[in-house]
């Protein structure tokens, strides 16, 4: 049985641009009693091909991309009842607004329509806020070969499309901003634990 659906689950969506530490603060709250939902991107069948030419890949990944998190969240574990995305549907439609256009555009908006009917909104966002600079600056720090193509051109339109997306979706959502930039969450332990009082907090 899905349980995508239940509205009593509590869910929470983390947006922010790539390597803005999504997946970092969703391990974070695990701590505090959150099952984290991880983007399994290496289950895209187009990812690798989207990095090295995102114009010709993109609307095939991103219709992708879109579905998985779709299903993730469909199927969770009616045993927890909290849980924490490193990924939102915020992210998904950014993605769609700057690489797509026309007729694929209009696709992609249908499903994503189609999506907000059948999930419940999520319970809160947090948006992780960080200059393209310093994203760019850790992507090369991991090193991944796939994602050496990514410039930081491309990485500031995508933030100023999140935002975009953050604002829309502002007075009908709870949503946090979080300086990813500034605050240490990764190796700063007085940090980790603000950030997980400010969730709990926001929450209770």
């Amino acid at each position: 049985m899905a349980n995508g659906n239940n509205p009593y689950f509590t869910r929470i969506e983390i947006c922010g641009g790539i390597a803005s530490g999504k997946t970092t603060f969703a391990s974070l709250l695990s701590h505090i009693g959150f099952d984290p939902i991880y983007e399994s991107f290496q289950s895209n069948p187009f990812w690798e091909a989207f990095y090295t030419e995102p114009v010709k890949y993109n609307f095939e990944t991103e219709i992708c991309f879109m579905l998985q998190h779709y299903h993730q969240i469909k199927k969770l574990n009616p045993a927890c009842k909290k849980y924490v995305c490193d990924y939102s549907f915020l992210l998904d439609i950014a993605y769609a607004e700057i690489g797509l256009k026309g007729s694929q555009l209009n696709t992609f908006v249908t499903v994503y329509k189609e999506i907000k009917k059948d999930l419940p909104p999520p319970t809160l966002i947090i948006h992780l806020q960080c200059d393209a600079e310093t994203e760019f600056d850790r992507i090369r720090e991991r090193g991944r070969a796939v994602e050496e193509y990514i410039d930081i051109e491309f990485l500031d339109s995508l933030n100023k499309a999140v935002e975009r997306e953050v604002k829309k979706i502002s007075h009908q959502a709870k949503v946090i901003n979080v300086d990813s930039a500034r605050k240490n969450f990764v190796d700063d332990v007085l940090i980790k634990k603000e950030m997980m009082q400010l969730i709990a907090h926001v929450l209770a």
